[in-house]
């Protein structure tokens, strides 16, 4: 909310609209809207140009204010270990994502050797649904990885 109030008041202080500014940053004016109220961030793709615009720096903006340099320096870590922890958190949800597609793929080959049963054919539909999550949640999270790779570039 207080980088959306930010970005206002900075895009108010250039005497820009909402589709200016999102003209000159390559988004829409409801992308603007949406940053304004608090309902997203600026992707990292157009965080850059953003800061350049409003000329402010990306401390500044993923702060929500002007800073001095004092707490320019404490925010500077404190966005550092903002970002360390969304780093945490997509590590744990990779290990989530081995756990299901490794204990299917476990389940799935000792239900294949053991004798016919309606147990057996349980495990197996149990087992292909666990790898399924895994691919599916796998194929979600590199989406998610590259995109934050590419933008990062």
């Amino acid at each position: 909310m207080q980088t959306g109030k930010f970005i206002a008041e900075l895009r108010k202080e250039k005497s820009l609209t909402q589709a200016q500014l999102g003209e000159l940053v390559g988004v829409t004016n409801k992308t603007v809207s949406r940053w304004e109220n608090g309902n997203y961030m600026p992707d990292l793709a157009v965080l850059q140009s953003l800061c350049a615009v409003l000329d402010v720096t990306i401390n500044e903006m993923i702060s929500g204010r002007r800073l001095d340099e004092a707490d320019f320096r404490r925010q500077a870590d404190n966005n550092l270990l903002l970002s360390l922890d969304q780093a945490q958190r997509m590590r744990r949800e990779y290990k989530l994502i081995d756990f299901f597609t490794g204990a299917g793929t476990g389940l799935l080959v000792g239900a294949l050797i053991a004798p016919d049963s309606t147990r057996r054919s349980v495990v197996i539909a149990v087992s292909l649904i666990m790898i399924a999550i895994g691919q599916v949640t796998q194929r979600h999270f590199g989406k998610q990885l590259m995109g934050l790779l590419d933008k990062a570039r």
